[in-house]
C-alpha cells in the first residue's frame, strides 16, 4: 500500500545541540585523529497517534572554503527507531568525528515510514584548536 500524496509526517526535528566529548575525557577521544562530537537532536511527534518507523539522518559537512557555497561531507550517521509516542519528544544522540578545527554544518532529517518527511533542521558551529565547540 502506498501513502497518500498529501499525508505529511508530524514528526520533526526541533533542536540540535553539539558538544565536544574531548572535554569529558582526560585522554584524547579519538587517538589524535580529530575531535569527537556528541550531536543530540530533539525529535517531536506533534500528532496524537504514535508514529510509524522512523529514520533519523545526521549529516556533517565542513564549510571551510574560499567558496561559501561549497562544503565537503565529513560524516553521516543513520539511526532507526520503531516509533515515537504521540504528543511526545525524545532526544537522539550520535557521536561524529571532525578532522580538526574549522567551521562545520550539521543537518538532521527525520523520515517517517509511508509519509512525506517534514523539513530538516541545521546549524553551523565552530570547532576550536582545543576541540571546544562554539555556535554562531
Amino acid at each position: 500500500m502506498t501513502p497518500d500524496e498529501g499525508e505529511y509526517s508530524s514528526v520533526s526535528v526541533e533542536d540540535i545541540e553539539v558538544k565536544s566529548l574531548s572535554e569529558e575525557y582526560s585522554t584524547p577521544s579519538s587517538g589524535g585523529k580529530g575531535d569527537v562530537l556528541n550531536v543530540t537532536a530533539c525529535i517531536i511527534n506533534a500528532d496524537k497517534e504514535d508514529s510509524s518507523a522512523l529514520l533519523i539522518l545526521f549529516e556533517l559537512k565542513n564549510t571551510d572554503s574560499s567558496e561559501p557555497s561549497s562544503s565537503r561531507e565529513v560524516a553521516t550517521k543513520n539511526v532507526e527507531l520503531d516509533s515515537i509516542k504521540g504528543r511526545s519528544m525524545l532526544y537522539q544522540s550520535v557521536q561524529l568525528t571532525v578532522p580538526g578545527p574549522g567551521t562545520y554544518d550539521i543537518d538532521v532529517f527525520v523520515s517517517e515510514e509511508g509519509k512525506t518527511p517534514s523539513t530538516g533542521l541545521g546549524m553551523v558551529f565552530l570547532v576550536g584548536e582545543e576541540g571546544e565547540v562554539g555556535t554562531f
